[in-house]
């Protein structure tokens, strides 16, 4: 009876702890996919999913990863239940669950790529919403992604700007951030915009990692960056 009543405690205990989380996440940054099965309460669902003698496991890895992003400085920079999230179009492929927790030897990755975000990218983009995070090297496989994918390794991010209206204009600001701070912040930028087809890739999603100063577009190759395309501005 003691460990039944343990269990329960820890239980309801980590949910406040995530519930408390999740409250911080704004209406604006939920409302793009607030009922969906990457949604906060999908992911709150998921949390306490558990087999019962794990009752309680992931919530309490989940706080542990939570309080090592205060530890670090960088908690609240995006919230923190978006970085378990697996990208909801992949999982659906590769029928995984939609959240998955990034294995606690990679944490540290992920930082210098929050740093980044905090101080460069979102005073340029306004909020951000991570659609893609930490990438198991099953789903890679599945998706054909690059062997050397920084989202193996939980140092990258796939992303949209919450409130962007204009996808030529995003691009420009972060093509433009790159060339200022790019390569002392060794920034990577995904960006899948084509001015040839500015209909494809409509949602305005891009990569950031602090893994290396490179760009690329559509097809993953340097080839592929709009940049220089869309008016990349001088340092």
């Amino acid at each position: 009876m003691t460990t039944w009543r343990h269990s329960l405690v820890v239980f309801f205990g980590f949910f406040a702890l995530a519930s408390g989380s999740l409250a911080g996440v704004s209406d604006v940054e939920r409302a793009p996919n607030e009922t969906g099965p990457s949604s906060a309460g999908a992911f709150n669902r998921w949390l306490f999913t558990s087999h019962p003698h794990n009752m309680g496991l992931k919530a309490q890895f989940y706080a542990s990863f939570q309080k090592y992003l205060e530890d670090e400085g960088v908690a609240g920079v995006v919230p923190t239940w978006q970085l378990w999230r697996v990208d909801a179009h992949y999982a659906r492929r590769c029928g995984t669950e939609y959240f998955t927790r990034p294995p606690m030897e990679r944490w540290r990755e992920i930082i210098p790529t929050l740093q980044l975000l905090r101080d460069e990218v979102i005073p340029v983009t306004g909020p951000v919403e991570v659609v893609s995070g930490y990438r198991s090297a099953e789903i890679n496989e599945c998706v054909n992604g690059a062997s050397r994918s920084k989202h193996l390794s939980f140092a990258a991010l796939d992303l949209v700007a919450v409130q962007m209206t204009d996808r030529e204009v995003l691009f420009k600001d972060l093509c433009a951030l790159q060339a200022r701070v790019g390569d002392q912040r060794a920034m990577g930028l995904g960006a899948y915009y084509d001015p040839a087809d500015p209909e494809r890739g409509a949602k305005g999603r891009f990569h950031i990692d602090a893994a290396g100063f490179r760009t690329w577009g559509f097809d993953y190759s340097r080839s592929s960056n709009p940049c220089p395309q869309i008016g990349r501005a001088t340092q």
